[in-house]
């Protein structure tokens, strides 16, 4: 049985697939020419997910461990929480740390996880494109600050009903499906740079 890591990148690899064929759909649509598959574009925008995804995945998790949603359950060894058939009590439905969920949202979503996937996508880019260091270098600066502003569009909501709302061994795929507009977006930017 795949590892939910193993599960997490491929389901993100067919999101970004289905964003890049969309995208290239889009813009031969926008430049009035007929569809035309571009494999190489494809393989690509693929392989960088496959590269990107379960360095994300571990990222989640840290941050999981590090600042966790609700608050880890306690043992119920205690006898006053046990009903007269010496079951324990129903348990109450954990209450979510507002606290941990915001620095998660701030690190993630506002400083480093937007800064570094940014970063990694232009690295990743440039390189599977055979593009010069110059080059890749001109990209990060140029359109690093741009693409994380744009993010910011999308990507705040997204953290933070990622971070209350679904499980962290979940959280990937929900990422990406919300990822699937902005791998659209992310697309069209490939083709550019």
């Amino acid at each position: 049985m795949p590892s939910q890591m193993t599960k997490a990148t491929l389901a993100a690899a067919g999101l970004s697939s289905a964003s890049n064929i969309l995208a290239q759909f889009l813009e031969a649509y926008r430049d009035g020419r007929p569809f035309a598959f571009d494999v190489a574009n494809f393989l690509r925008f693929v392989a960088v997910t496959f590269i990107t995804a379960p360095p994300n995945y571990m990222w989640q998790q840290l941050l999981e461990r590090t600042f966790p949603a609700y608050e880890r359950k306690a043992s119920t060894g205690d006898v006053e929480k046990q009903n007269a058939s010496g079951e324990d009590a129903p348990e109450r439905k954990p209450k979510l740390n507002l606290r941990n969920t915001m620095a998660k949202w701030f690190i993630d979503c506002i400083t480093l996880g937007a800064i570094f996937n940014t970063v990694a996508f232009f690295l990743l880019m440039g390189i599977l494109k055979g593009q010069s260091a110059d080059q890749i270098g001109s990209n990060v600066r140029n359109e690093t600050i741009p693409i994380i502003v744009a993010g910011y569009k999308i990507w705040p909501f997204a953290s933070i009903i990622s971070f209350s709302c679904v499980p962290v061994e979940k959280r990937i795929v929900f990422l990406n499906f919300v990822g699937l507009l902005w791998g659209i977006y992310m697309s069209l930017v490939a083709s550019r740079v």
